[in-house]
């Protein structure tokens, strides 16, 4: 496999970590928890079509 395929597939991975982990935070607490996990939420759903774009083009070029 090429390296970008394998960053794509790795990244994506940590990204729904972070997104996990975001939604269980804004579940679970209130506060500076739950602020921090709308900024994890927010942040893996837009690296998240990034990472898809590197594996589609990794794996179409």
């Amino acid at each position: 496999m090429q390296p970008p395929l394998w960053i794509g597939a790795i990244g994506t991975l940590i990204f729904l970590a972070f997104l996990l982990n975001g939604l269980r935070l804004v579940r679970g607490t209130a506060g500076h928890a739950a602020n921090a996990g709308a900024l994890h939420i927010g942040m893996a759903s837009i690296a998240l079509p990034v990472m898809w774009v590197v594996i589609l083009v990794a794996a179409l070029g």
